[in-house]
């Protein structure tokens, strides 16, 4: 028996997100978008302009501020999601390069914190300067660093149900995108304890990814140090910022290991 869901929520997050994947759109827009009549599209649109997280522009709906709020707190509810911050600000400082902590999110990654330093050129994945936030973008975990390094963590089975729901698209010329060669890497990564994603999001870009547990022996999230290719050579790139990253993480998770014990069984 398949997982019960509400049509009418189900409706209302896909009028979201079809808003936000167009960048605003009207009720005609709408209307030929989606197999919805323009009547339930309506009452959809006033619900949710009402409670804030639609917004109307003269004929055009966009996506309220609202869902800041929500994402500011799904952010920084967990301690670990803040220590995972510091780190990355750290890490970030210590290399001179954009620094990225993800988390797995509906078979997908989403981005949670990232740190540029501030004397880098160097433009973020999707493109903005150093000081534009790329917050909640979501990846294909197959073709980046953080990706790699969380699915490495994970069973067989949960790694194939990924792979069905998503597939592996192509990204660029280097993405791994065969189904075996891919399960191939998974298991490099288990070996080496860290994983590079080589031009396989975004020509001339390179990664090197690490895997953050919880105490519980879960995976809670990965860290990416990330940069062009002219910069990340040789050993830099293969032993030099491996090795650092280990030691930035096997430091977090002692922390975040210390900050549960601290939370949920102090001293008597």
């Amino acid at each position: 028996m398949g997982k019960q869901t509400a049509k009418t929520t189900e409706r209302s997050l896909l009028l979201i997100n079809t808003i936000q994947n167009l960048g605003g759109a009207t009720l005609n827009e709408l209307g030929s978008e989606l197999e919805m009549a323009r009547s339930t599209i309506h009452v959809h649109l006033q619900t949710l302009v009402q409670n804030g997280y639609i917004v109307k522009e003269g004929e055009t709906y966009h996506i309220g501020l609202r869902f800041l709020n929500h994402g500011e707190y799904a952010r920084s509810r967990k301690t670990a999601y803040t220590l995972a911050k510091n780190t990355v600000n750290h890490l970030s400082e210590q290399t001179d390069e954009e620094v990225e902590f993800v988390v797995k999110n509906n078979s997908r990654g989403i981005l949670v914190h990232e740190s540029f330093h501030p004397d880098s050129q160097f433009q973020s994945k999707e493109g903005h300067h150093s000081d534009a936030s790329t917050a909640g973008i979501y990846y294909h975990l197959h073709s980046v660093a953080t990706g790699k390094a969380i699915l490495a963590e994970l069973s067989l089975e949960s790694v194939e149900e990924v792979i069905d729901e998503w597939e592996l698209p192509e990204q660029t010329d280097q993405t791994i995108t065969d189904r075996e060669e891919f399960l191939d890497e998974l298991e490099q990564i288990r070996n080496r304890g860290v994983a590079f994603a080589d031009e396989e999001y975004i020509d001339g870009l390179r990664e090197v990814g690490r895997r953050i547990k919880n105490p519980d022996g879960s995976v809670l999230g990965a860290i990416a140090i990330i940069g062009p290719k002219y910069r990340f050579t040789n050993e830099r790139f293969t032993e030099e910022l491996p090795e650092l990253l280990i030691e930035y993480v096997d430091e977090l998770e002692a922390e975040i290991e210390k900050a549960y014990f601290d939370e949920y069984l102090p001293d008597s």
